[in-house]
């Protein structure tokens, strides 16, 4: 008789996943749609190397020419930690323009026609001057080590095993750089808080105002790990009334295992407890990851759009063997500011109040692509 990991492997074939073996013997399933795209890609656990956010050697000129040498640059990146283009799972687009969007969609049509990945797309400034098209890729690697290996600046590899994902945390600052040093701090409390230190964090994800000011931002960020090597960082530029918010993805190999289901989903006791996200997302080493790529919700105003993105997150998660109870990281880019009062009462229906994703959700100036009211990209696990 088949074992389960099987039958559910022979499940995602027969739901048209493509199951494949990348770097390390790793398996990953992936639900293709179209140009480059899959609906989720689910990937044993494994390890997975974290980029920042790698650009063109050259920026500049056609933008199609710009997008393919970000592509191998970010080629070149994956080498240095035994992995390939062909094991990315998630793979997000910077853009600073529509053109610039459809020039990286028509590298990524052509480079991942065979391999596709679960993709966001989103628009905003860049932090390297006269850049118009940058990539962030989380993908299978070859290299195996007990813990956080720091490759290059922008790159850097998560063992496998057990992961943390700490999101929503903000604090406030005279000015952004304060912000960012305030908010760090407050992320390393975390991060003691759960027995874990700086060196087990593999990405910085921070979402600022104002942009103008990333390059202070990202100084901020750097010297909070006070000599220890700096992880990937990633800036992107958000409209809110705080300066900065920052969520890290950690390995948890070095702290005590936590009884329960395939994710576990905890609240820091001195910030305040939500039922629509948690503070920290605990996945067990053995858990597989699902990646969802962003989900729009199509024509139509703010709420037919929010209701169709449930909607279509619901057929995602059946599809690669999740659920709504087997959520671990949600990332909401919400433009119409409408979304974000529709966005609270929409996860009320949907999420498990005990078991809701770490989160954080972004009001964005200017939308992915036009007309998109909001857009949510997901990380989860298979039911267990």
């Amino acid at each position: 008789m088949m074992g389960a990991p099987l039958l559910r492997l022979a499940g995602l074939a027969a739901a048209g996943c493509s199951i494949a073996v990348g770097a390390a013997g790793a398996v990953i399933a992936r639900a293709p749609l179209a140009g480059g795209t899959a609906s989720s890609v689910r990937v044993a656990d494994a390890s997975l190397v974290f980029t920042g956010q790698i650009f063109a050697r050259q920026p500049g000129g056609e933008l199609r020419a710009e997008a393919e040498g970000a592509l191998d640059a970010l080629s070149a990146r994956l080498r240095v930690a035994r992995s390939a283009l062909a094991s990315v799972a998630r793979l997000t687009v910077y853009a600073t323009s529509d053109d610039a969007v459809r020039a990286a969609e028509a590298a990524i049509a052509a480079r991942f026609a065979e391999t596709p990945v679960a993709l966001t797309v989103m628009r905003t400034p860049l932090p390297q001057a006269g850049a118009r098209v940058a990539f962030e890729a989380v993908a299978v690697a070859s290299l195996d080590a007990p813990r956080v290996s720091f490759l290059t600046a922008d790159t850097a590899v998560l063992p496998a095993g057990a992961k943390l994902f700490i999101s929503g945390q903000a604090e406030r600052g005279a000015d952004l750089a304060a912000a960012c040093r305030a908010t760090m701090a407050g992320l390393h409390r975390s991060c003691g808080h759960l027995g874990l230190a700086a060196i087990d964090i593999v990405q910085v994800k921070a979402f600022i105002r104002p942009f103008s000011d990333h390059a202070e931002a990202t100084q901020a960020i750097a010297a909070s790990f006070g000599g220890e090597p700096v992880p990937p960082i990633v800036v992107m530029e958000w409209v809110s009334d705080l300066f900065a918010e920052i969520e890290v993805v950690m390995s948890a190999n070095r702290n005590a295992a936590t009884a329960g289901g395939p994710v576990t989903h905890s609240w820091l006791p001195w910030l305040t407890q939500s039922p629509r996200y948690c503070h920290v997302a605990r996945v067990p080493a053995g858990a597989p990851l699902i990646f969802l790529g962003a989900i729009d919700g199509g024509p139509g105003d703010a709420r037919a759009q929010m209701k169709e993105i449930f909607a279509r997150l619901g057929s995602a998660l059946f599809d690669a063997g999740s659920s709504y109870r087997s959520l671990v990281k949600a990332t909401y880019f919400l433009h119409d500011p409408a979304a974000r009062t529709l966005l609270g009462s929409i996860r009320d229906v949907y999420f498990d109040p005990t078991r809701p994703p770490s989160a954080s959700a972004l009001q964005v100036a200017v939308p992915p692509r036009p007309g998109q009211a909001a857009a949510i990209d997901m990380i989860a696990v298979p039911i267990k």
